[in-house]
């Protein structure tokens, strides 16, 4: 049987087309067989990467199970940080497209419940990655490219909320937003790991959640913002969000 030919790094990346009139270039940059195999490849290594965690990746076996030459990997992902880094990252980004919200601004209060109780019950969906993901974002000696893509998928979704925050002068005045956001995502990562570990029960992870999120930021806010989050966490288990939540589960 003839061997199937290594795909140079452009060809399996998925790039746009070339210009109209452009010569000399291949025009099968972005094919549906070359966007398949990209993402074939960052199935097999997300799926790896909860099976065996980092430490055992091995790009010969993550070229074995995608099917696919072990110089290509290195071609279009360069390093096994890199392949890493954006399966863990294309994963997420392909789940948060899939998600539909009640309240479409990201800036408010009742969007962040919703957006925290998501993706809680996502992660009760997906113990083991989770786990190999907090494992990974612990670890002393991981690569800082793959734990700044695991730092991101969090930030990217409460930052919004704290710079509007931050922009109608609702935070403490010796809040520093960007500080914030990175405590933020080290607080739910810890509690994340906790959950893993079995420190937390499965019925009481949204809660722990939302309690634990919330009255970190109660701290952070004055004015109407912290009137507001301590109305929520005064009410928290009779939020209908969280009451939609419990339902859903049982």
């Amino acid at each position: 049987m003839a061997s199937q030919p290594v795909l140079e790094s452009d060809e399996i990346s998925g790039s746009a087309p070339a210009p109209a009139g452009a010569r000399g270039r291949s025009s099968g940059y972005a094919s549906p067989s070359i966007l398949a195999r990209r993402n074939r490849i960052l199935t097999e290594t997300r799926k790896m990467i909860a099976e065996v965690g980092l430490a055992r990746l091995a790009m010969d076996d993550v070229a074995r199970r995608a099917n696919v030459a072990k110089r290509t990997l290195y071609n279009a992902f360069q390093s096994k940080e890199h392949l890493v880094a954006t399966a863990i990252s294309k994963y997420f980004e392909a789940y948060e497209r899939k998600i539909h919200y009640t309240n479409d601004d990201a800036t408010t209060l009742d969007w962040m419940v919703e957006r925290l109780i998501i993706v809680a019950r996502r992660n009760l969906a997906i113990r083991n990655y989770t786990r190999a993901l907090m494992d990974i974002y612990h670890s002393s000696d991981v690569d800082p490219q793959i734990r700044q893509a695991i730092h991101d998928i969090a930030a990217r979704s409460h930052a919004p909320w704290i710079r509007k925050l931050a922009s109608s002068r609702q935070l403490q005045p010796w809040i520093n937003p960007d500080l914030l956001i990175s405590l933020l995502v080290r607080y739910r990562y810890a509690l994340a790991q906790a959950w893993t570990e079995g420190e937390i029960a499965e019925e009481d992870l949204v809660l722990e959640v939302l309690r634990g999120f919330f009255t970190f930021m109660a701290g952070a806010t004055r004015g109407r913002a912290r009137k507001e989050i301590l109305d929520l966490l005064d009410n928290l288990e009779d939020h209908p969000l969280i009451q939609q939540a419990t339902l859903a589960a049982e």
